[in-house]
């Protein structure tokens, strides 16, 4: 691999100090919302409210050549202040938010029983009443819930952890946009649970900042070409069914096929028809029957 054309220019330390005054903040937020992202100096002053010339000059000079750059026309957003603006309406720094356990329309796919969602500490968590199996954790800022009432938060957080399986797949991680290599790994069933098979996961950990998602192996190839085909000529469009559909956390929808080198058997089902794919510990597609 060759040298990395990013170097760190800032210590984080005193990027964020740059962000410690309110009329910064106002700064940043109200080129989010000029046209093109950019404003005159007179323009910025006018919708900051800062009377004092000097004053604001100061503190706009605090963000130039980080979360704003001066051009011709006047000043620019970067990309940084548009990722601290972006910050800020997700509601990451600034909202909080619970919902207490609600009852799913799904059934627990390793024993059917019900299963509830429940929202508290930034993080969602749907498990199973009866077996405590937990199929999703995962983070959401509360911005994302807000809008939606009460029963629609099954759905925000399955289209959420769609996009963030998709997003891992590309080889981004949502947290800080490091590189994402997946790699597949078997869960072992708890000690007191004799009958429930190995379950094969997928699992995404960045290598900058070792933040970790994984998912089941039939959501984490949705995506792929002939799975997408295959339901097409089912008249079934991935992209609108219920994720719920494809999961594959069983002795029917996985089967490890070889434990050295790892090869894992992925089954998806449409009506009488069966697609399979075989992948290896990498999640790369080996075949398709």
């Amino acid at each position: 691999m060759g040298e990395s054309p990013v170097e760190e220019e800032v210590p984080p330390a005193e990027a964020f100090a740059a962000l410690a005054d309110p009329v910064r903040v106002a700064v940043l937020e109200a080129l989010w919302t000029a046209d093109d992202h950019t404003a005159t100096f007179s323009e910025l002053r006018t919708a900051v409210g800062v009377a004092d010339s000097g004053r604001f000059n100061y503190h706009l000079s605090k963000l130039r050549d980080r979360f704003v750059t001066k051009e011709e026309g006047g000043y620019r957003l970067r990309l940084a202040g548009s990722r601290v603006v972006g910050a800020l309406l997700s509601g990451a720094y600034t909202q909080t938010g619970s919902v207490e356990s609600m009852a799913m329309e799904q059934a627990c796919p390793f024993c059917g029983d019900t299963m509830t969602l429940h929202y508290e500490n930034e993080r969602v968590s749907i498990s199973c009443v009866d077996c405590d199996t937990t199929s999703v954790n995962i983070g959401i800022p509360p911005g994302v819930f807000a809008g939606y009432d009460r029963e629609s938060l099954p759905d925000v957080t399955e289209r959420y952890a769609r996009t963030a399986v998709q997003r891992a797949n590309g080889g981004f991680c949502m947290t800080c946009e490091g590189r994402i290599d997946p790699h597949v790994t078997i869960e072992m069933p708890p000690d007191d649970a004799d009958d429930w098979p190995e379950v094969p996961l997928a699992e995404y950990e960045c290598e900058r900042c070792g933040d970790l998602i994984s998912s089941d192996l039939g959501t984490a190839l949705l995506d792929h070409p002939d799975v997408v085909a295959f339901y097409h000529d089912h008249d079934v469009d991935v992209r609108e069914a219920s994720l719920w559909r494809f999961v594959a956390i069983d002795g029917d929808s996985t089967r490890i096929r070889s434990a050295d080198p790892l090869q894992v058997g992925v089954v998806y089902t449409a009506g009488d028809d069966r697609l399979t794919l075989t992948v290896d510990d990498a999640l790369s597609v080996l075949a398709v029957e």
